[in-house]
């Protein structure tokens, strides 16, 4: 128990630089303080912050500021309102990354649309092109590309001779290059640009 005038030092600095007062006021309410704290934040490390900063409030006041009255209802008071500030930051934090969640997703709809009409547009040009070969190399080219069939087996069904399916289906594929290289640029650098 300590005496009258002790009280009265503990309740009112009469000097912010007595390092001795504002130790022995730490010892006395940091585990009080940190408790109070975690009741608000429920996080351990952003507690020990809080009333840290509490008690760094103290050496950036005045020596006579009447906000220290009582420094015991002042530190109360600080981490009250530091945990109130933590709390609002964290509410402000959390509604950035909901907003950054859902432009991410409108973002990847977009991409998602985009790719599935530059891929239509490809296989339109694809058909496109693939259409106005000549019959006799768009034939067997479709047989084996679409149809899945083997050169020897095209050759059978057109009765025509192996290497001939062979040079009909590379003459296509030559063509077809040709084609669509200039088209494929130029979708390429579309959805670059994008």
């Amino acid at each position: 128990m300590g005496t009258i005038q002790q009280k009265k030092t503990e309740t009112r600095l009469t000097g912010i630089n007595n390092n001795l007062l504002l130790e022995h006021t730490f010892k006395r309410l940091h585990a009080p303080l940190f408790f109070y704290a975690h009741k608000f934040v429920k996080n351990e490390e952003a507690a020990k912050d809080l009333v840290q900063d509490a008690f760094l409030s103290i050496l950036n006041k005045k020596a006579d500021d009447p906000e220290i009255e009582n420094l015991k209802s002042y530190l109360y008071r600080a981490v009250r309102n530091n945990c109130l500030n933590y709390l609002n930051h964290k509410t402000i934090e959390h509604d950035f990354e909901e907003q950054e969640i859902e432009r991410s997703k409108r973002e990847m709809e977009y991409y998602d649309i985009h790719k599935t009409l530059v891929e239509k547009e490809l296989q339109q040009k694809i058909t496109e092109a693939v259409n106005s070969l000549p019959e006799s190399y768009r034939l067997p080219f479709v047989m084996s590309r679409f149809g899945e069939m083997k050169n020897k087996e095209i050759a059978e069904k057109l009765e025509i001779p192996v290497r001939t399916v062979e040079t009909k289906i590379y003459r296509a594929l030559n063509l077809l290059r040709e084609k669509l290289e200039n088209q494929m640029l130029s979708l390429f650098a579309f959805f670059i640009s994008r």
